[in-house]
């Protein structure tokens, strides 16, 4: 992810089962929508710590995304 000196995040085509599309250029905090398929097992553990700390779904996805790349100072989405 890349950005402009305008503090915008561009984001790359890429493959995801779809044709290709064109990149896109987002604010920093504008929420973007990833589609993926991912193994039942992993999805209940989301849903269920989604469920345990009374965070929305994406909320927890973001957090994990954010540690798992080394991000930990992104922007929250609540």
């Amino acid at each position: 992810m890349a950005g402009h000196d305008d503090g915008s995040v561009v984001i790359r085509s890429a493959r995801t089962g779809r044709p290709p599309t064109r990149t896109r250029t987002y604010k920093p905090s504008e929420p973007v929508r990833v589609d993926t398929c991912i193994p039942a097992s992993l999805a209940q553990r989301l849903y269920d710590n989604a469920h345990e700390t009374r965070r929305p779904l994406r909320a927890v996805i973001t957090d994990l995304l954010s540690k798992a790349l080394d991000d930990v100072d992104e922007a929250r989405m609540g």
